[in-house]
C-alpha cells in the first residue's frame, strides 16, 4: 500500500512538474511575442542617398541580381533601371499605369510590375522593359472579397521562388489601408498564385491562396529576405519595417530612417535600399542579425 501511494505520489509531481513547464514555455512564448511588436531603432550604417537620375516620386525597387542593378517604378507609370550607385541606365513609359511595387524572379530575370486599382501584375522583359504578360489578381479568397474594387489598392510586391513550386514561386501583395477597424478595407498580406510556367497566354488570372492581417497600416513596402527566409515590409505613415514569416508570424519590428518611404530591396550583398517619394533612393548597410 505504501509503495501504491509513493507512485501516485511521484505521478502528481511528475505531472505538476510538466504542466508548470508548459506553463513557463507558455509565457516565454508570449513575452517574445510582446517583445517583437515593440519596434526598435534599425540597426544599418547609412550610406545615403544614391540618386543620380530624375525619378519623380518613386513607388516601388528591386534589385536585379543577374544584371547587378535596381529597377524603380514611379507614379507617372515609367520604369528606371539605375547602377547600385544610383546613375541612370534607360528607363520607359508603361502606358502611364499607376506602378507601385516591382519585384524579380531570380530565377528567369524577368520583373514584375503590380498596378494599384486595376490589382494586375503586369511581366516585364529587364533588356526593352517591354511588358510581355499581365495577370489580374482576383480579389477574392473563399468567397470574401479581400482587395476592395475603388479601395486604397495593392501597393507592393515580392515574388518567392520556390523551385518545387509548379510556377516557380509565388507572389505576395501588401493591401494598402489606413485603418485597423474590423469593417474597413483590411491591411493584408496575400500569397498570390500566377501561371507563369503553366501557361502561355498573354492574358491570365492569378489566385490568393493565403493572407495575414497585419497590426499596422499603410503597407508601402515589400521584399524577401533570402538568408532569413522572411518577408520585409514597410509602412510608410508609421515608418515601420516589419519582418514577416510566411506561415504569418510576425518576428520584428523595426524603426525606419528618412521619410516617405515607399519601397524597399535588398540585394543579398549586405545592402538595403529604400525609395522614398521625394525621390531620394537610400543605401543602408543592413546589420540585422541573421
Amino acid at each position: 500500500m505504501r509503495y501504491y501511494k509513493t507512485i501516485v505520489l511521484l505521478s502528481f509531481l511528475a505531472i505538476s512538474a510538466l504542466i508548470f513547464y508548459f506553463l513557463m514555455r507558455m509565457e516565454e512564448s508570449e513575452r517574445d511575442k510582446r517583445a517583437a511588436l515593440r519596434p526598435i531603432e534599425l540597426p544599418y550604417t547609412w550610406i545615403g542617398n544614391i540618386s543620380k537620375a530624375s525619378i519623380a516620386e518613386p513607388s516601388g525597387i528591386t534589385y536585379h541580381p543577374l544584371r547587378k542593378t535596381l529597377f524603380v517604378v514611379d507614379d507617372g507609370g515609367i520604369l528606371h533601371e539605375i547602377t547600385s550607385d544610383g546613375v541612370s541606365i534607360k528607363n520607359k513609359d508603361l502606358q502611364g499605369r499607376d506602378l507601385e511595387g516591382i519585384t524579380t524572379n531570380p530565377v528567369t530575370g524577368w520583373l514584375y510590375a503590380v498596378v494599384e486599382g486595376d490589382e494586375t501584375i503586369l511581366e516585364i522583359s529587364p533588356e526593352t522593359l517591354i511588358i510581355s504578360r499581365e495577370f489580374k489578381i482576383n480579389r477574392t479568397f473563399d468567397g470574401k472579397t479581400l482587395l476592395e474594387k475603388g479601395g486604397m489598392g495593392v501597393e507592393a510586391i515580392a515574388f518567392v521562388p520556390d523551385p518545387l513550386h509548379v510556377e516557380g514561386g509565388t507572389f505576395w501583395i501588401g493591401n494598402q489601408t489606413f485603418s485597423l477597424k474590423p469593417n474597413d478595407e483590411p491591411s493584408i498580406v496575400c500569397e498570390v498564385e500566377v501561371p507563369l510556367n503553366s501557361s502561355v497566354a498573354e492574358k491570365a488570372e492569378g489566385t490568393i491562396v493565403r493572407y495575414h492581417k497585419m497590426n499596422f497600416i499603410d503597407i508601402s513596402g515589400l521584399a524577401y529576405d533570402t538568408q532569413s527566409d522572411s518577408l520585409v515590409l514597410i509602412s510608410d505613415t508609421t515608418n515601420l519595417l516589419v519582418e514577416l514569416k510566411r506561415d504569418g508570424n510576425l518576428t520584428h519590428h523595426y524603426l525606419l530612417p528618412g521619410d516617405d518611404q515607399e519601397g524597399v530591396t535588398l540585394d543579398g550583398l549586405g545592402y538595403m535600399y529604400i525609395a522614398q517619394e521625394n525621390g531620394e533612393i537610400i543605401k543602408l548597410a543592413d546589420r540585422r542579425l541573421r
